[in-house]
């Protein structure tokens, strides 16, 4: 391909209101360029890329005996409304409807329809298991996309599907794909923690995020710096301090206060203390209006996800002021007890790390008071006792009980699953079994959205002068630049072309600073210059290296010819 003809040409600056550097890099390099918010066109070079990242996860699905298909993107409402995904999907799902007002879900995941699709050819134990993937477009109404390709409204993922007769037979296909999985990242050059996670919206309760450490990436993880131990921050597990586990019980006491002393950090320095000895109290309400007080000590932070599911709830939100004052209280005033008139709409719950401590200070603060030396169980308790926190640095991992977790910000690359019969039930999804009788099959799936992989790779592996593209999807093997002898690039274009290398022949009357800096920016992982000064050679050199070399045209071939 000669540059002169590549649409787009590459923009030195990035629009304001980028942050990611995935997002400023793909659109000054000419990959992407966005439609609406969270809706993106791949150009030319980015399609390219696209393609090589499809052909190599291809390749690993058809190694684990996956076979590819595909469903339509409008899918019968009814489909989803068998499992409630409908419900439980709420305003992500996109709908529509046809001329005779049928109602259509745009695909968001496909578990329902491929389950449909599996038991409509009533299958036998003999036909099982059977594993599907597909590329196929995805359409999620995000409240807030951002970060470029991170986080869209229109995307394309592989998707893949399992269905086994037994737990046993889908335990070795789940592994397959953790390999799989495991080694598409390896070879994309990425650093990944497979983590325990939520399974969040699409059902199920046992998966794992394959999940790459990135500054702009929305997750947290808890990682071990022991053993192979990591997870996401709504699943993450670890050891409790034992605040003052040394210490007798002491007597609770109210003790006076300064006015002007409210903060967790503030107290901490008032008394010097640390802050794990104080009491922090966080107020959620359910969809039903009932108030969550959420009690922890106070160097933790409260996690939504942990909190819902001890209480039940799919999702909570932050109680308002208005809120607060139904039943009393004000920011900054919460009590972890009391408010007995008001006891039918509030639920108590206190994390773990309230019950190992002793002798906390805080729980039923005023404006003037404090109550020290407060210990659960003998001066308050609740209606649920639970894992609501998240870790924080240098917390004790609790699958090893030596290494210490470090939370790491991360991006997931890619999700797998393991439903057991969630789907199946709701869709009569049985086999026949040896002895003649229908039997539900058990599911998983395994998700990479294609895009964010993409913005992975550029988060991952770039300078300060552009991206630097794995050879396995770079979208040409070598950029090459000829210098005041375009005859001479062309004669070489010819001969790399004939060779089968692909090659993106900078052919404009540019200088050779901004050739260089459009090679740098692109990020192609080899750049060849031809000029009067190399002569009948070709300066090769690699785009991770400041290295040059002075090749022949044989060695050039040979040489990039072999990352094929």
């Amino acid at each position: 391909m000669k540059y002169s003809k590549l649409f787009p040409k590459t923009i030195r600056e990035p629009k304001k209101d980028m942050v990611a550097v995935s997002h400023k890099l793909l659109y000054m390099a000419g990959f992407v360029r966005e439609l609406s918010a969270g809706r993106y066109e791949l150009l030319p070079l980015g399609m390219r890329v696209f393609q090589k990242l499809v052909n190599l996860i291809d390749k690993e699905m058809e190694a684990i005996d996956s076979q590819r298909f595909s469903i339509p993107l409008l899918q019968p409402i009814e489909f989803w409304q068998k499992s409630n995904r409908d419900k439980a999907w709420g305003s992500l799902l996109m709908k529509i409807k046809d001329r005779n007002e049928s109602e259509f879900a745009l695909s968001a995941t496909g578990e329902g329809i491929v389950t449909e699709m599996v038991k409509e050819t009533k299958p036998s134990h003999k036909d099982l298991p059977i594993i599907l993937h597909q590329f196929i477009a995805k359409f999620r109404d995000e409240m807030r996309p951002r970060g470029g390709l991170l986080r869209v409204r229109e995307f394309v993922m592989k998707d893949a599907y399992s269905f086994h007769t037994t737990e046993e037979d889908f335990m070795k296909t789940y592994q397959d794909f953790y390999k799989a999985y495991s080694q598409i990242c390896e070879k994309l050059d990425l650093t990944y923690y497979p983590c325990i996670a939520d399974s969040g919206a699409l059902g199920g309760d046992y998966c794992h995020e394959f999940q790459i450490p990135c500054e702009a990436g929305e997750d947290k993880i808890a990682k071990c710096d022991t053993c192979d131990y990591a997870a996401n921050l709504e699943k993450a597990e670890f050891v409790r301090d034992e605040v003052n586990k040394d210490q007798e019980l002491l007597p609770y006491k109210i003790v006076d206060l300064p006015t002007n002393v409210a903060k967790i950090k503030e107290l901490a320095k008032h008394y010097g203390l640390p802050e794990n000895c104080f009491i922090k109290n966080v107020v959620y309400k359910t969809k039903s209006g009932k108030l969550v007080i959420a009690t922890i000590t106070g160097n933790m932070d409260i996690n939504d996800f942990k909190l819902a599911k001890v209480v039940g709830e799919s999702e909570l939100e932050l109680a308002t002021n208005e809120d607060l004052a139904s039943i009393g209280a004000k920011t900054g005033f919460v009590h972890s007890w009391g408010y007995e008139e008001h006891k039918n709409k509030i639920i108590f719950v206190v994390d773990e790390s309230i019950v190992k401590a002793k002798n906390l200070y805080g729980g039923y603060k005023t404006e003037t008071t404090d109550p020290i030396n407060v210990n659960y169980g003998r001066d308050f308790s609740a209606d649920i006792v639970g894992d609501v926190a998240d870790p924080v640095d240098g917390v004790i991992c609790k699958k090893c009980n030596k290494g210490k977790l470090k939370i790491i910000r991360a991006v997931e690359f890619g999700h797998i699953f393991k439903y057991d019969h969630f789907y199946t039930s709701h869709h009569d999804g049985f086999y026949i079994d040896k002895d003649g009788s229908q039997k539900l099959m058990y599911m998983g799936a395994y998700g990479i959205g294609i895009e964010r992989a993409m913005a992975i790779l550029v988060e991952s592996h770039h300078d300060a002068r552009g991206i630097i593209w794995p050879k396995v999807v770079a979208p040409y093997q070598a950029y090459l630049i000829s210098i005041k002898n375009n005859d001479l690039g062309s004669k070489i274009y010819d001969l790399l072309s004939k060779a089968n290398i692909e090659v993106l022949w900078d052919d404009t009357e540019k200088s050779a600073g901004e050739k260089f800096a459009n090679a740098d920016l692109i990020g192609i992982p080899v750049r060849l210059v031809v000029s009067e000064k190399t002569g009948d050679k070709i300066e090769y050199k690699e785009r991770n290296s400041d290295k040059t070399e002075l090749l022949d045209l044989k060695e050039v071939v040979s040489r990039l010819g072999s990352v094929k």
